[in-house]
């Protein structure tokens, strides 16, 4: 009993380890789109703002810092991705279909073969299929001259839908395989022989039963396609997407208003999944429901149906939810008490970072001037009552090769040009 217990808490452990790893950095991100800092910290913080979700600001040096509302680069990237997403969608949901249906029809030996090559273009690294999509269409558009080819063959969008499409099929295709494994094909028999044609077979019968692959195939394609970057980053040419202009961001360095973008993701992504879930619930329910009704009429058992009735039980999440919201009240409430939210802190926080950064300034401009030649000479270099001698001792180097300060050819002629 006791060893049961031991190992309930350090998989309680285990747990909280591997949920603080994967939502951890999620979480953090979440928070330093709230810091009004110019890069995205928890500490030290300055104030609570929504600056980042908005117009951003003129930093304290005078560079100006968009915000999530007015970064037209964002923007541009979002709306790319949208429709670079909606034609993967549109390819590769029917290519993988498709490729799913000729491989219940082909002799049990191609089977193999034909599964093979299908599941091939997953193992090809992403930047292989973007750099051979750019060259495949480029000598197209060559050969084809002026006009729709030519365009079609030089434009990014294009390209990137192509190229995504290439691999992302493969994922639509796997779903679809595992879904027609369990079909029972003698409901096609049954309507071939009550006089249905194979069209109405596969419009009445099997496409009713692939909906949901249909449906999961298509939200796994387009997000896929979404945060790809590796092939998108070839094939996307002069445009942008989403990823490629938040990884341009990343390397000037990190914005807040990336940490806003992903708040929102994050957001909509709860939303989709919280609202799928409730939805599946209460599927589940009526159908439930339905059977218990059924089960009830046919054994007429009072006692089923007191237990259909049943007591109202209120949900165990709620406690969650308004453990949250305690949180965060709590959370608000300290920020405001301590003045870290408000113009008046964000204004603060600007006269600290400005004058910070007009004293730095003068002291480099006093540091400047304190250097003379013959300072310079002797091989005092930047030494100043501020810094002292930053360089160390100017006679470190004195007994090494005609370096000694003394000598006529003294560490000042070291870099010389004759």
């Amino acid at each position: 009993m006791k060893s049961q217990h031991v190992l309930n808490f350090l998989l309680g452990i285990y747990i909280f380890i591997f949920f603080s790893y994967l939502f951890g950095p999620l979480i953090i991100m979440s928070i330093t789109a709230f810091n009004s800092a110019e890069f995205p910290a928890i500490t030290p913080w300055e104030c609570f703002s929504w600056r980042w979700f908005s117009e951003g600001k003129i930093a304290y040096d005078g560079q100006h810092l968009a915000g999530l509302s007015t970064d037209w680069r964002l923007h541009d990237g979002l709306i790319s991705s949208l429709i670079i997403g909606f034609g993967v969608v549109c390819l590769s949901v029917p290519i993988g279909l498709a490729a799913s249906i000729v491989l219940t029809q082909v002799h049990s030996r191609l089977r193999t073969l034909f599964y093979s090559v299908s599941i091939m273009p997953v193992l090809f690294p992403g930047v292989i299929i973007g750099i051979s999509t750019v060259v495949l269409w480029d000598r197209i558009a060559t050969i084809g001259g002026d006009g729709l080819i030519s365009d079609l063959g030089r434009n990014g969008i294009f390209l990137t839908i192509l190229g995504q499409t290439c691999f992302i099929s493969t994922y639509c295709f796997l779903i679809f395989v595992a879904r027609l494994q369990r079909f029972d094909q003698t409901q096609e028999e049954a309507a071939l022989d009550l006089g249905a044609s194979q069209t109405q077979v596969f419009f009445k019968i099997l496409i009713p039963y692939l909906r949901p692959a249909i449906a999961s195939s298509a939200v796994i394609a387009f997000l896929a396609s979404f945060e790809n970057y590796n092939t998108t980053v070839f094939s996307i040419l002069s445009d942008q997407t989403l990823t490629t202009v938040i990884a341009s961001k990343v390397r000037l360095g990190i914005s807040p208003a990336i940490s806003a973008l992903a708040l929102v993701i994050i957001l909509l992504t709860l939303i989709a999944a919280i609202t799928y879930e409730i939805l599946k619930r209460r599927e589940d329910k009526k159908k439930k429901e339905r059977q218990d009704l059924l089960l009830f009429e046919e054994t007429q058992d009072s006692r089923l149906k007191r237990e259909m009735k049943g007591s109202f039980r209120m949900p165990k999440s709620i406690f969650l939810v308004l453990a949250l919201i305690v949180v965060g009240l709590f959370g608000f409430n300290q920020l405001v008490k301590n003045g870290l939210y408000g113009s008046e802190c964000v204004k603060a926080a600007e006269i600290a970072k400005k004058s910070k950064f007009s004293d730095q300034l003068k002291l480099l401009q006093q540091n400047v001037g304190t250097v003379d030649e013959k300072s310079l000479k002797a091989g005092e270099l930047g030494g100043t009552k501020d810094y002292n001698n930053i360089f160390g001792d100017p006679n470190l180097f004195k007994n090494f090769g005609g370096l000694d300060n003394k000598s006529p050819n003294n560490s000042s002629n070291l870099f010389s040009i004759d």
